[in-house]
């Protein structure tokens, strides 16, 4: 849901009073002259421009600026995720192979053992020793070797504390718990109250540990594992906490035992606490599906962890598949935008929240406003000159030709016409001069009439009757002259003189008639052209609008793509990086490959060489049985020897028995050596044909590791080139933005033109409607004057055609990101999807 601001910049009227106020004023300017109409005119459509296209402006950046901003929450709260979901993997990861160490079973077997040896209250015993008789502060409990008991538990605690310890540093783990079948803590590394309880039946079998084990002994392999979700802990002090267990299985596959990890909130915390592209107000939290805060914000003093709930909406509709974009109040006490992207792990509902004051995105409108303003001023200035000086260039001759034709009906010959002029004044000025002439002719028939008085009176009779005729006549046409000097005067273009006058006065009339004919038509020229130019003013601003309106989403769109350019530079570059960093694991691989196999080797002769002895013991065997044989025949000998010589051989008998059981034994103590070095033999043996073995497919492993290493570094060169191209794609769309900036400008001169021009060809049609036509556009009627009335010229038709107005649509700015991450794999196709977005600009 995104919000367009539109700031107050003097419009506060509606359309309908806008058009009131329109009809008020074109009232009010028809009681100004021309030049001050056209002055009044223009400046007001200039201003009504400005203020159209200020507001449009400031609207289309208001909805551009939140569209980015949510574009970036978006991108931020995804990059978080990723994050927070790797190094929860990693956790998993680690927590498997800890558990499936040899150091680990042995310590849970041994500590299990050793538990119940303890006394009777193994807790009390264990907790004294370690929590309360430990000389170390509170939270440095760990740092306790052993104690001095000496008992086998103390022992074992000084064997394999270490080892925990340093693990535990190195990863980063608040905890880490050792727990026998019976549910026993019997080990822990930083030794809360939680050690040596029992959690199946103790004080915290209801705590997330207790669940977390309770979980991890129903698995059946450490290949599952059991995930409890943040919640206060009470050995920690009520601290929120969150616990990952597996089973402990040993070698045999029989279960001995759990371990358990505490995560550690602050490092979670960490990985959410960048800040980069979230300005002053910004920030990135961990919520749970309830909307309830994970991890504390760093904008507020007090801890917010599992206290504060935010009401989001739409954090119901999340996946792992979308991120949710929406604005909400009451956090912070702002009105803020915030993007949710959902972590999927186990069965925690995580979701990571990009948040930023709404006042803070759009703070860049005040400045925009201000500078349209300015803008704006110097162009209305600047148009109001113009519109002067335009005016006066129409207002000035027509005014002077209007005085000129007042003074002609006066009765003033004298005036002088300006009859150089090549446009429709010069040739109203040229009729008004036809006109001149004939005030002229006329003076000078009433001069001759008043000298013929003198004359005889016969002469006078006679000449005064054809006079008085000639000059009814006269009069009759002086009469139709200066009634159609007058409505010509009043602007009446239908006026014809049809009835003949006197010969030598018809030829005034004819002139009369085709002067104002020829007016008629001068001026139906400059209706048409005027309506003519108007229509096409109209076209021209309603394009250039259009154009103004594509210009500026094309520059958005731009802006847009060179945002997502630059983010896919940093992601490539990364992956070069991490290339780099493969090829030289490769390599440390590849060495410790070859230095086993070495090893391996010379396993294999030591292997060799106590086979040999095993053989050349037994043959030392064979002859110390063959030593006892004999010596088993000499007592033998001896014995009846000593038989033979009666009392006197007794003693010696004795010592021959004992010599001879002394042999017995020596032969079976030597097949029984036999035996056993003969066994020895046979698995020294098959440790030879191991050791050999192991030698091969520690070869084969060099060798696999060798061609990873020629991959990792064909990858990691791949990547430098495709991150060289993504630099060049990215520099030429900022020198396109820069383009579409400069091309912007020029459209909005266009415009203004534009519409200056329009509003100049409607003043000149208004000004060519105050004159009545022979075609009777005006609606006055023809009038005759000394004859008929005229038939009425058929009116000149007029056609206009409807044209459609071009539909705006927005320009396609992620498609566009799209098609120029493409252009790793396929060059081709990012021309084609180029050429197809400057065909649509």
């Amino acid at each position: 849901m995104v919000k367009c601001w539109v700031p107050e910049i003097g419009m506060k009227a509606g359309p309908e009073a806008m058009m009131a106020t329109t009809s008020a004023s074109v009232v009010m300017l028809s009681r100004f002259r021309i030049g001050a109409r056209l002055a009044i005119a223009a400046t007001l459509l200039t201003l009504f421009a400005i203020v159209a296209v200020s507001g449009a402006a400031i609207v289309i950046s208001s909805s551009a600026l939140k569209e980015k901003s949510f574009d970036r929450l978006s991108a931020i709260a995804d990059g978080r995720r990723n994050q927070l979901q790797s190094y929860l993997e990693a956790v998993r990861l680690d927590l498997k192979g800890l558990s499936a160490n040899r150091d680990t079973i042995n310590a849970v077997k041994y500590f299990s053992s050793s538990w119940v040896q303890v006394g009777d209250d193994p807790k009390a015993i264990l907790q004294d020793r370690y929590i309360t008789g430990n000389p170390n502060a509170v939270g440095q409990k760990d740092e306790l070797l052993f104690a001095e008991s000496g008992d086998q538990y103390d022992s074992l605690h000084r064997k394999y504390h270490p080892g925990f310890r340093e693990h535990l540093k190195d990863h980063g783990y608040y905890d880490i718990f050792l727990f026998n079948k019976e549910g026993d803590v019997v080990y822990s590394v930083f030794k809360e109250r939680d050690f040596s309880t029992n959690l199946i039946e103790g004080e915290w079998a209801s705590s997330g540990l207790g669940r977390a084990y309770r979980a991890a002994m129903e698995l059946e392999t450490n290949n599952k594992f059991a995930f409890d979700d943040f919640a206060p802990y009470g050995p920690s002090d009520g601290a929120p906490a969150t616990f990952m267990a597996t089973p402990i299985v040993d070698f045999e596959g029989q279960k001995v035992g759990v371990l358990a990890l505490q995560l550690p909130v602050e490092k979670i915390a960490a990985l959410l606490s960048g800040t980069t592209g979230l300005g002053e107000t910004g920030e990135t939290l961990l919520i749970k599906a309830d909307g309830m805060i994970l991890t504390d914000s760093m904008k507020t003093e007090v801890d917010e962890t599992l206290k504060v709930r935010l009401n989001v909406p739409g954090i119901e509709e999340l996946s792992p598949d979308n991120i949710v974009t929406a604005e909400f109040d009451g956090y912070r006490d702002m009105h803020a935008d915030i993007a949710l992207a959902e972590v999927p792990f186990a069965n925690a509902r995580w979701t990571v929240g990009a948040i930023m004051d709404d006042a803070e995105i759009l703070k860049g409108i005040a400045s925009l406003r201000n500078t349209i303003a300015m803008i704006a001023l110097a162009v209305l200035a600047i148009a109001i000159a113009l519109a002067v000086m335009f005016a006066r260039s129409l207002s000035r001759p027509i005014a002077l030709l209007v005085g000129q034709m007042k003074d002609l009906a006066d009765g003033d010959t004298r005036i002088e016409p300006e009859q150089d002029r090549r446009d429709e004044i010069g040739d109203m000025a040229r009729s008004v001069a036809v006109f001149r002439d004939a005030a002229i002719d006329k003076a000078r028939l009433e001069a001759e009439a008043e000298d013929n008085r003198s004359l005889s009176e016969k002469e006078r009779a006679e000449r005064e009757a054809a006079k008085a005729e000639e000059t009814a006549r006269m009069q009759e046409a002086v009469d139709a002259l200066g009634g159609g000097l007058t409505a010509l005067a009043d602007g009446n273009l239908t006026v014809r003189l049809d009835r003949p006058f006197m010969e030598n006065l018809d030829g005034l009339r004819l002139n009369f008639n085709s002067s104002v004919e020829k007016l008629n038509q001068t001026l139906g020229g400059i209706r048409d052209i005027s309506s003519t130019l108007d229509s096409n003013a109209q076209e021209v601003r309603s394009a250039t609008d259009d154009l103004s309106r594509r210009t500026e989403q094309q520059a958005a769109a731009l802006e847009e793509t060179s945002a997502a350019l630059e983010e896919i530079t940093a992601t490539i570059g990364e992956s070069s990086r991490g290339a780099g960093e493969m090829t030289s694991i490769a390599k440390l691989a590849k060495t410790d490959t070859d230095t086993s196999a070495d090893v391996v080797q010379r396993a294999a002769t030591a292997m060799a060489d106590i086979e040999t002895a095993s053989k050349e013991i037994a043959s030392i065997i064979d002859v110390i049985e063959d030593i006892a044989f004999q010596t088993n025949l000499l007592a033998l000998n001896a014995g009846v020897e000593a038989a033979r010589a009666g009392e006197a051989g007794q003693g010696f008998a004795v010592v021959a028995q004992e010599v001879r059981e002394l042999a017995q034994r020596t032969t079976v103590a030597a097949k029984e050596i036999k035996e056993l070095i003969t066994k020895s033999g046979e698995r020294v043996a098959n440790g030879g044909e191991l050791v050999r073995a192991t030698r091969d497919a520690l070869e084969k492993i060099a060798e696999h590791v060798t061609e990873i290493d020629g991959r990792i570094s064909a990858i990691a060169t791949a990547s430098n080139e495709q991150l060289t191209g993504v630099q060049e794609i990215n520099s030429a769309v900022g020198q396109i933005d820069e383009v579409t900036q400069q091309n912007a400008a020029m459209v909005e001169e266009t415009t203004a033109v534009s519409h200056s021009l329009a509003g100049d060809a409607n003043s000149l049609t208004r000004m060519i409607g105050e004159f009545s036509l022979s075609d009777g556009s005006s609606g006055r009627p023809a009038e005759a004057f000394g004859g008929t009335k005229p038939a009425s010229r058929a009116p000149r038709a007029t056609n206009a055609s409807d044209e459609d107005k071009a539909k705006q649509q927005a320009s396609p700015a992620r498609k566009l990101v799209d098609k120029l991450t493409g252009a790793f794999s396929s060059k081709g196709s990012a021309a084609v999807a180029a050429d197809a977005e400057w065909a649509e600009f």
